[in-house]
């Protein structure tokens, strides 16, 4: 593939298939902008709420390019793509974690489009996110959860998340990726 950014890690696409259906795993890159644009608007309303824990109504280009053009030294966002069929190249969902200056912890974040819900998608993509951090050093994957988003409380404890803290409406679940030494 030309084109491609010298920093991209072409070595961590992979070809998975998932419930009969061809896909690539792969870090998204700047020219994803219009297919994940594309991919924003096959998600609900709802669904864009509990990602961003907000309404959402349209992406500004500014967050868009924020979400395509990342640094791969600190952030990671993997991509399914369709790799057949009528909507090959489409992104079907994103899993992403942003990690601070020092590596400890980093944030993480997964969409699917709404139709694909339910399907094992997301847990598709949260496992490799989860295998990328923890080979990278990173110290624990967190996120924060809309505590009626009841799908991916459950997802989060399917890939052995804990809840570390509850406020009003928004659960906080951490996963130790790194084996714990004692102090």
């Amino acid at each position: 593939m030309s084109g491609h950014d010298l920093n991209y890690p072409s070595e961590l696409e992979e070809r998975v298939e998932h419930r009969g259906r061809a896909l690539l795993l792969r870090p998204i890159r700047p020219d994803d902008a219009a297919r994940h644009r594309q991919f924003l608007a096959r998600v609900s309303a709802e669904d864009l709420r509990t990602r961003f824990l907000a309404a959402v109504h349209e992406l500004p280009e500014s967050d868009l390019a924020h979400f395509t053009r990342i640094d791969y030294e600190r952030e990671m966002a993997f991509i399914a793509v369709a790799a057949a069929g009528a909507d090959a190249g489409e992104i079907l969902g994103v899993a992403r974690a942003c990690a601070g200056p020092d590596n400890t912890a980093a944030e993480f974040a997964v969409l699917v489009r709404s139709d694909l819900k339910g399907q094992g998608l997301g847990t598709l993509l949260m496992r490799k996110l989860i295998r990328y951090c923890r080979a990278h050093g990173t110290g624990e994957l967190w996120g924060s959860v809309l505590s009626e988003n009841a799908a991916m409380l459950h997802l989060a404890e399917t890939l052995g998340f804990r809840v570390r803290r509850r406020e009003l409406n928004v659960v906080e679940v951490v996963l130790d990726l790194q084996p714990q030494t004692a102090a």
